[in-house]
């Protein structure tokens, strides 16, 4: 089988699945021994299924297998899943008293769903050509220990066989139909992906483009203002200097002009460096603003965008600087394009507050997750980025995600004293 992504939502259908088997099992059993089908109540038969599900459970609940195991993770489970549904069966079958009329047909429809729903998932996660596979081996086992173990079975062994020709061609033809529409939904979120991919790298070059037009004008605006300006102050600052001890009136009257001067260069300095800010920052504040980008941003990404408790009372705590604002800001905005990049949540939290002196805001999402160590090694996702974003402002950012279990980004700054 293919080494692919486990499709997001998929392990947590698979252990519901699992858990909805073991109480049909249980039922099952019950409903027959109360009929008189069963010698007694096969309590081996439950033991072996109830053990088998909870050995799966746990097994597809620890996300260091799927890690260790790879590739090999889901197709062992699938293997497991079947081959369990149908000794359990061949359990059953075991403890009858005698075949009554229409046996054999209620027999084989009783293992139909249980057979069904790992064929769903052999759909999702891989290809028609794994969904063949599983048919013909779930169909040879169940044929191979009916022959085996149950020898009074023979009498409707025609029968028996017909319907597993039945159930395989119809799971072969669901399998075809789930597989077709679940490679039409790849192909469009590839194209989704890339499209989001070129419309992101548009945006970074506009941005650069943006940031070198704004920065060649505050040059200029520097050359002509800050430049002439300290140009004229060193010139008069060497005037004083010289006619101090013998012109002091005139050197005191030289100061006055080099202090008006300086005075003025220090008031262009400040509007051009208050040209820096982000409009959004300038015009909404720095909550609104950052509120605007989280939903513009999932529009966007096609995910859903909620805000914890908390966030609509930190502009009552926050007294950030410009410079820690501005991190903010650039680190949300770099954290929300890797999950319309990477991420394929469907939902995504942001919690904004403020502790001891310390402004957090987290960015949790339910996506597909990744390994944080690696993804900063490879200089993926734009983590590097942002982790020197937030050290800029004096803070610092923690990454935690798993594969198949989301991410938080939880990035720190100091308030301003």
């Amino acid at each position: 089988m293919r080494t692919t992504p486990l499709e997001p939502g998929l392990l947590r259908l698979f252990r519901l699945f699992l858990v909805v088997q073991l109480i049909l099992i249980y039922i099952n059993v019950m409903a027959h021994s109360a009929r008189g089908y069963l010698n007694g109540c096969p309590w081996y038969a439950v033991a072996f299924g109830s053990l088998s599900i909870a050995l799966l459970l746990a097994y597809l609940s620890v996300p260091l297998l799927q890690r260790k195991l790879s590739a090999a993770y889901l197709p062992l489970a699938l293997i497991a899943t079947a081959t369990i549904s149908l000794i359990a069966q061949d359990l059953l079958l075991n403890s009858r008293i005698s075949l009554i009329e229409g046996g054999s047909e209620e027999s084989a429809w009783q293992i139909f769903l249980f057979l069904f729903i790992p064929m769903v998932l052999v759909s999702w996660q891989y290809s028609f050509r794994e969904v063949v596979v599983y048919c013909l081996f779930t169909a040879f086992l169940d044929f191979l220990l009916v022959r085996l173990n149950n020898p009074d079975f023979y009498l409707a062994h025609q029968t028996y066989n017909r319907l597993i020709f039945i159930r395989t061609l119809s799971f072969l033809i669901a399998g075809a139909i789930i597989s077709r529409i679940v490679t039409q939904m790849r192909r469009q979120r590839v194209a989704l992906q890339l499209a989001n991919q070129r419309l992101a790298n548009y945006a970074v070059t506009l941005e650069q483009l943006t940031l070198s037009r704004e920065r060649n004008r505050l040059a200029r605006e520097l050359h002509d203002t800050l430049a002439h300006t300290l140009s004229g102050l060193a010139v008069q600052l060497e005037g004083i200097k010289s006619l101090w001890s013998s012109d002091s009136q005139r050197a005191y009257a030289m100061l006055e002009n080099s202090l008006s001067a300086t005075r003025v260069g220090l008031t262009e300095t400040r509007h051009a460096i208050h040209a820096l800010r982000s409009a959004p920052l300038e015009a909404l504040g720095f909550e609104l603003a950052l509120q605007e980008l989280a939903h513009s941003t999932a529009e966007r990404g096609g995910f859903e965008c909620r805000f914890e408790d908390g966030f609509e009372k930190a502009d009552q705590t926050l007294k950030l600087s410009q410079n820690a604002e501005q991190c903010l800001y650039r680190a949300a905005q770099e954290a929300l394009d890797n999950i319309v990049r990477h991420a394929q949540a469907n939902q995504v939290i942001l919690r904004l507050e403020s502790q001891d002196g310390i402004t957090i805001l987290t960015i949790r999402d339910d996506g597909v997750g990744f390994d944080p160590d690696q993804g900063v090694a490879d200089g993926h996702f734009g983590l590097r980025g942002l982790c020197e974003r937030a050290e800029l402002a004096g803070g610092q950012v923690t990454i935690e995600s798993q594969p198949g279990l989301g991410t938080t980004v939880r990035i720190e700054v100091p308030n301003d004293d």
